[in-house]
């Protein structure tokens, strides 16, 4: 939404006049070619990229900052961008601060599966492991030399900008081939009807001014550490509810789109130790929708949801608002050498989920007992390959994510890759875009 997109101007001031200097980045040009045809697609097959950061360490205090910009041809929202990272650290003899946007690494197994219930996801492609930081104050504390604690506190919100979304001409448009959009038409009466869009667009302020208060505990030993944590945060998605009515001359439904921020709690385990050089983690997480904190860390009641968010029924398609609990229990083995790497991992889903995959404006939970496996090689120095497989044993979904990387000079490379998907069952989160089987390729400039 242009509202949240406006919101992240407000980063800059957090870095001052320091960043004049010391940048790297990168231009980037790619194309992608569909192997299918989904049913509903965008005109953008192309887009050029820019990469920027900054960094600026010493033995007391960093400065970094991290910024991306694509521009896609052809596309009705042109522009996205991205910050992933933007922030200033302070080190004392026991203690860090760190002030702005910093990713929060409390649950490791969540950049995998890209749950973005933590830390938010950038969003620019459809299978990328890519996160945002949380904007606040990240403190930690050595209490002792085997125990951290660590706090993250915020009065200011940036929910996740990509992919764009926005509502024009009384339809939802988007540059990006991964949204998963609303019906067009519906059956009202035994009569197809269009169905137009409306949106209520908050203001600026009732996005920006959320809280964010977590903490977390480590016992670390030479080769591993057990941690706990808990943290209640707005949700990184605005929640877009909605009503819904037929128009006074029947011709066509009206949909309009509430968007609102609801906050969750969220509270885990994890335990990491090193055998040799293999990296293994486990860890628990949990996300409640519909937790309270206290009379100044207030979120919408689920009782007055059910009141304020009317639900509409057609032969086509319903709103009916879900606030699902999530729990889930992951594992990783992760082998790290200089020239190849490889992980094997698992998430098992322990909860229960009511979202089906066609509810309108919320989505279905993307795994609930998948494996997955990636490996990464250096053949030479100038060519490198990854392959990622995963399959969920529950729903029979195969994703496939391959990469060839050719580096032509210090400068210049090119990138050949394909993103497969094959889901047969309807009720999944990746069925609705089993269409979108995509080879791409991109050539990129550093400097």
């Amino acid at each position: 939404m242009k509202t949240s997109k406006i919101s992240t101007l407000l980063m800059f001031c957090l870095m001052g006049p320091s960043i004049l200097a010391g940048f790297e980045g990168g231009f980037s040009y790619e194309k992608f070619m569909r192997l299918n045809t989904p049913s509903k697609k965008s005109k953008a097959v192309d887009w050029t990229g820019l990469s920027l950061s900054y960094k600026n360490k010493t033995r007391k205090q960093e400065v970094f900052a991290e910024g991306n910009v694509r521009y896609y041809f052809n596309g009705p929202e042109a522009l996205n961008y991205s910050f992933p990272e933007l922030y200033h650290s302070i080190d004392t003899d026991d203690s860090n601060y760190t002030y702005g946007r910093k990713i929060v690494d409390w649950s490791h197994n969540e950049k995998y599966w890209q749950l973005g219930n933590l830390n938010p996801r950038q969003g620019f492609n459809l299978l990328s492991e890519k996160q945002e930081g949380l904007t606040a104050l990240h403190y930690t504390k050595r209490v002792t030399k085997n125990i951290d604690v660590g706090i993250v506190f915020s009065y200011l919100y940036i929910p996740t900008l990509n992919p764009s979304i926005d509502i024009k001409d009384g339809k939802v448009v988007s540059n990006s081939e991964w949204v998963r959009r609303p019906p067009e038409k519906t059956v009202v009466l035994g009569k197809v009807v269009p169905i137009r869009y409306e949106m209520n667009r908050p203001k600026t302020s009732d996005i920006l001014l959320k809280k964010t208060l977590g903490i977390n505990t480590a016992y670390k030993w030479k080769g591993g550490a057990v941690s706990s944590y808990a943290i209640y945060k707005p949700e990184n998605n605005l929640r877009i509810n909605a009503d819904a009515s037929l128009a006074s001359d029947g011709t066509h439904v009206i949909a309009v789109a509430n968007p609102i921020v609801n906050h969750h709690l969220m509270y885990g385990m994890q335990a990491k130790h090193k055998f040799g050089d293999i990296l293994t983690v486990i860890g628990f997480d949990v996300t409640d929708p519909n937790a309270k904190l206290g009379d100044d860390f207030e979120v919408l009641n689920p009782l007055d949801l059910q009141e304020n968010d009317k639900s509409f029924e057609s032969e086509y398609f319903s709103i009916k608002p879900n606030y699902d609990k999530e729990s889930y229990l992951t594992l990783s083995a992760t082998l790290d050498r200089p020239f190849y790497s490889i992980s094997a991992n698992y998430i098992h889903l322990t909860s229960e989920n009511l979202r089906g995959s066609d509810d309108f404006f919320s989505e279905t939970v993307k795994w609930k007992r998948t494996a997955g496996i990636m490996g990464k090689v250096m053949w030479t120095e100038h060519l490198f390959t990854l392959a990622d497989f995963r399959y969920d044993f529950a729903r029979a979904d195969q994703l496939l994510k391959m990469e060839i990387d050719y580096i032509f000079t210090n400068d210049v490379s090119i990138r050949l890759g394909a993103e497969l998907i094959k889901s047969p069952r309807k009720e999944s989160y990746w069925s609705a875009y089993r269409a979108n089987d995509t080879v791409y390729s991109s050539l990129n400039y550093l400097f």
